[in-house]
């Protein structure tokens, strides 16, 4: 049996998703998107030292200070041809929004971007088929009023990979 508890997590989820991998080439699955989504709010949260959401509040994800964040991530694949979309909006009640990058076989921050709600409103486009307004990856890198947050990321990603290795060697339990 594998010991999961000896990994860091980039390194369980870097394991997820080569088990992913093979599932979809197996045609059990077809996405991979699984657990991106709080891992990106975690990254955001740690980034800009915040507090997450709970899980029943539905406009923001990551609250710093006054601000509320949105957090929206995809799981990129170089060698994938079509457009990316983000999962739809369905509120603007959030003051901006993280579109998170990660790489589909690391786990690595690709990019992170931030948007200013009314940009995110505005370059948005109504998708009646899922009740909210959509935005595709290429839209919002394209974007000339954003702020570019992909180093924050990786620092929280490495900070929070540096925690998971020294609660390994002390001992200590990651969850």
């Amino acid at each position: 049996m594998f010991d999961l508890t000896a990994h860091s997590p980039r390194e369980l989820l870097a394991l997820y998703s080569q088990i992913l991998t093979e599932l979809i080439r197996r045609r059990i699955i077809w996405s991979r998107n699984a657990p991106a989504g709080d891992y990106a709010e975690l990254l955001v949260a740690e980034a800009f030292d915040g507090g997450i959401a709970r899980a029943s509040e539905k406009s923001w994800d990551v609250r710093v200070h006054d601000r509320l964040l949105q957090v929206k991530c995809r799981v990129t694949d170089a060698s994938a041809k079509k457009s990316q979309t983000y999962s739809p909006f369905r509120s603007f009640e959030f003051d901006a929004c993280v579109f998170v990058l990660l790489d589909s076989v690391t786990y690595e921050v690709v990019s992170a971007i931030e948007v200013d709600r009314q940009v995110v409103e505005e370059s948005s486009s109504l998708s009646a088929w899922v009740a909210g307004r959509r935005v595709t990856v290429k839209q919002v890198l394209s974007l000339q009023e954003k702020i570019d947050v992909t180093e924050r990321l990786r620092k929280a990603q490495a900070d929070i990979d540096d925690r998971g290795r020294r609660a390994i060697r002390d001992g200590e339990s990651t969850a």
